[in-house]
C-alpha cells in the first residue's frame, strides 16, 4: 500500500468511496464534478492501483485548514489508514504553513487520540458553515462535533 496524492484517473475510487460513506451518514456527500475540481486537495492509499482510503484538505484563509472526508473501504479499517491520512494531511498542512487544522466528526475519539482537542463549532470560519453546512441534511441540527491541532 503506498500513500499518494491523486489524478483525475483516481476521481471513481474516491467517488465510490464517498459515496459508499455519504449513504451511511458518515460523510456529505460530493459529486464527481466537486472531487475531481478539488483532486488536489485530496490524499488517498492506494493498495495494487485501487484507492482504499482517501481524505482531503481545504485551505482557509489566514493559516487554517480543515481535514474533511476521511473514508476507508471497510476491509481496510482498524489498520491504521485514517491516522496515517491525517498525518499525511498534517504533513501537507505543515509544508503549506498552516497554523492550526480543525475537522468535524462524529468519531471525536479517533481525532484526540491523534492531538486533536476539541473546540466549539462556533470558533469555525463562517465560509465553513455557509459553503459545507448548509448542504449538509443535518443542518442547522448537526451531531458533528469540531476538533482543532496546532501546529
Amino acid at each position: 500500500m503506498e500513500i499518494v496524492k491523486p489524478t483525475l484517473l483516481d476521481v471513481d475510487g474516491i467517488y465510490s468511496l464517498v459515496e459508499y460513506f455519504a449513504k451511511r451518514g458518515d460523510v456529505l456527500k460530493r459529486s464527481r464534478e466537486d472531487i475531481a475540481e478539488r483532486i488536489r486537495e485530496f490524499t488517498c492509499i492506494k493498495d495494487g492501483g485501487d484507492v482504499v482510503a482517501a481524505s482531503s484538505l481545504r485551505l482557509y484563509y489566514p493559516f487554517l485548514a480543515e481535514i474533511r472526508s476521511i473514508v476507508v473501504k471497510e476491509i481496510y479499517q482498524n489498520k491504521g489508514l485514517g491516522a496515517a491520512l491525517v498525518e499525511a494531511s498534517l504533513d501537507e498542512a505543515r509544508r503549506l504553513n498552516v497554523k492550526d487544522v480543525f475537522a468535524l466528526t462524529f468519531k471525536k475519539e479517533f481525532f484526540l487520540r491523534l492531538g486533536f482537542v476539541e473546540i466549539d463549532k462556533k470558533e469555525l470560519p463562517s465560509k465553513k458553515i455557509w459553503e459545507d453546512c448548509v448542504n449538509c441534511p443535518l443542518f442547522p441540527s448537526c451531531k458533528e462535533e469540531a476538533v482543532i491541532i496546532s501546529l
